[in-house]
């Protein structure tokens, strides 16, 4: 379910937001859904890293891959689907590494709750 909320909430949000919106996504997502520390990691990774490499390939398709062999000429790389698979991969690292910090951010607020009261003791 966590994975379907990143995917979803990250391709909306990149429509409008600049594109480190993909760690706020998995950081929300995964300090108000619990998740261990692993699934935390791959529901980040994957529920970022498919649709950058969907639509990396969308436009690979469109164009004819002109556009990716010229990207991933400047970087050295033989052809555009490895300059897609390393985009996603680039991008899942970091729905990943944010996913992880919202499950730990979770762990430290389960741990030491806040009192919420007006008054101080």
């Amino acid at each position: 379910m966590n994975f379907a909320i990143i995917l979803i909430l990250s391709v909306l949000l990149q429509l409008f937001a600049p594109w480190w919106v993909i760690a706020i996504v998995p950081l929300v997502i995964l300090f108000w859904r619990p998740a261990s520390t692993s699934e935390a990691f791959w529901t980040g990774f994957g529920g970022i890293a498919l649709p950058w490499l969907a639509y990396g390939y969308y436009l690979h398709f469109i164009s004819e891959g002109a556009m990716s062999d010229r990207v991933a000429q400047i970087f050295f790389l033989p052809n555009g689907i490895l300059i897609l698979i390393v985009t996603a991969f680039v991008g899942g690292l970091a729905g990943g590494l944010a996913g992880v910090s919202g499950h730990y951010l979770r762990q430290i607020f389960r741990q030491y709750p806040m009192r919420i009261s007006g008054r101080s003791s």
